[in-house]
This record gives structure tokens, C-alpha cells and sequence, in this order.
């Protein structure tokens, strides 16, 4: 299980899922920047995207290996942002031109002094902060794209989808066993090669708990309320995982490890991905 190789007949999906709520105008720490959580939302979900189509990229043209969905949610409303449809071919949406714009980030240089880095942001998608957080219905929505993209006669040897869901955890629509539920419906989807990854990315302005990711249950003791929702939420990662998180997280990580990621920087974040598809699958 978990085993597949991506690849243009063995194409695998991902879906991001991202909190737009009122709540997201609040200022977090994300690395050593402090950003609105829109903000560091936008700039996560932008990179991943980038990130997924420069994995597609070869000297002789793009390799079609996943399809891509972004969902927004925020004012009881949920919005698909790439395509109406949902899903969009990765080789489409690399044939985009979006806006640009360069950042700097603070780094520590080998002998100890900060560095500034300037990095080039495709803007994907943009920062929205209003309204409330209506997280159930998009996660009904997430659960019917991932169901008819498992039903596709075409993906049932594929690698399983990959949801992932960026949000503060703060949900106006539903109450917790309403989420975990939804939750547990996405994560129970299915192709030949195993269930559904659903990971959750937790912007928090609590800046007593340290920065994690793929935490075990030990290490969310002390973690607020919805941290440890969004935990329960998360896909418990597979045994075919262990050993590459255990190398992310260094030595003493013992399984098993959650799906999630709390307060992370995007070097971390972006790990989630190679764990997920590039660690223990290859693509062709």
C-alpha cells in the first residue's frame, strides 16, 4: 500500500483547502516574518502549487502526472480557485502566467550571521480574510471531489488523493463530532493502493506551543483545542511512512505520527509533500 509509482497513467490528485475566514486578518508568527494568517496561507498554498508543477517539469516539456483542486471557504460559501470544474490538469494550469511578486526572508547564513533571501511568489491564489469559517461544507466538497476522482475507472491503481486542509481550526458550520465525521468520510476514500491523506496545516497565533509537524500524540498534549481537533481530523500516517518522518523528525520520533503540521515554516510545510508522494513513491 502506498506504493504506487506517479506517473502520466498512474496520475495522483491534490486537493488544498483553504480557510478565507474573518479570523485570518490576525497577525501570526510564520518563520522568523510576521504575517496576517491570510497572508501565510496564501504564500503556503501559493508555494505548494508551484512546488507540484516544477516536480512536472522536463527538459523535453511538462509530465501530466497530477490534477489539482483549490477550494476557499469563507462567508458560508465555498469557492473553487483554479478551475469551475474543480480539478484542473497540472500541465493546464503550469501554461498559466499568474501575477508575481519577490519577498525576503530572514535565514541563518553557516556562520551564524541572518541573511536575507528574496524569493519570486507566483500568486496562484489570493489573500482573503472575511466572514466566517463554514469548514464542513467544504470538506462535503472536498469529500465529493475525492470520491469521484476514486471512482474514475482511470485512477483506481493511483496513488490515493492528497488533501490539504490550511486553516486557524476556529469552524462557524458544524460542531467537532459533525468535523471529525466529514473527516473520517474523506479519509476512508480509497484507490487500489490505500485510503485518502488528509493533512491539516494550523495557523495559530499561540505562541506557546512549539512549532510542529507530524506530531504524535505525546507531543499535542499541551496543544489548544483546536490543534487538537484538526489532529483527530488528520490521516494517521501509513507504516510505509515511518521511516521518512522519522528522518524529518530526528532521533527518538516514534510512530505514530499524525498527518498535521502546527505553525511550521514552508520548508516544513513543503515536507508534507515529499513525505507524501516523492519519499516512498518515485515518478516515472
Amino acid at each position: 500500500m502506498y506504493t504506487q509509482e506517479i506517473t502520466r497513467r498512474h496520475r495522483a490528485a491534490f486537493i488544498i483547502a483553504i480557510d478565507r475566514s474573518g479570523s485570518m486578518q490576525e497577525l501570526v508568527h510564520f518563520g522568523k516574518t510576521v504575517l496576517k494568517k491570510s497572508e501565510a496561507v496564501a504564500y503556503t498554498a501559493n508555494t505548494l502549487i508551484s512546488e507540484l508543477i516544477d516536480r512536472c517539469r522536463r527538459t523535453d516539456g511538462m509530465r501530466n502526472y497530477y490534477d489539482m483542486a483549490v477550494l476557499g471557504y469563507c462567508n458560508d460559501t465555498v469557492e473553487t480557485l483554479l478551475d469551475p470544474a474543480g480539478f484542473v490538469s497540472i500541465d493546464r494550469l503550469a501554461a498559466r502566467t499568474p501575477d508575481t511578486s519577490v519577498i525576503c526572508s530572514q535565514h541563518d547564513s553557516d556562520d551564524g550571521k541572518e541573511i536575507l533571501i528574496a524569493h519570486t511568489i507566483k500568486h496562484w491564489i489570493e489573500a482573503k480574510a472575511e466572514g466566517n469559517t463554514p469548514m464542513y461544507e467544504a470538506m462535503l466538497h472536498v469529500r465529493d471531489l475525492v470520491d469521484a476522482w476514486c471512482a474514475d475507472p482511470h485512477n483506481r491503481e493511483s496513488f490515493p488523493p492528497v488533501v490539504i486542509n490550511i486553516t486557524d481550526g476556529e469552524v462557524s458550520d458544524c460542531d467537532d463530532n459533525e468535523l471529525l465525521d466529514i473527516c473520517s468520510q474523506i479519509r476512508r476514500i480509497s484507490t487500489d493502493d490505500g485510503d485518502t491523506l488528509l493533512f491539516n496545516i494550523h495557523i495559530s497565533t499561540d505562541s506557546t506551543t512549539p512549532a510542529m509537524i507530524f506530531p504524535s500524540h505525546r507531543e499535542l498534549v499541551n496543544a489548544g483545542q483546536y490543534a487538537r481537533i484538526l489532529a483527530e481530523c488528520s490521516s494517521e500516517m501509513p507504516e510505509a511512512f515511518n521511516d521518512a518522518v522519522r528522518r524529518k523528525k530526528g532521533a527518538g520520533a516514534e510512530p505514530p505520527f499524525c498527518g498535521m503540521a502546527y505553525n511550521a515554516n514552508i520548508v516544513e510545510l513543503l515536507s508534507i509533500l515529499n513525505i507524501g508522494s516523492r519519499s516512498v513513491t518515485n515518478m516515472e
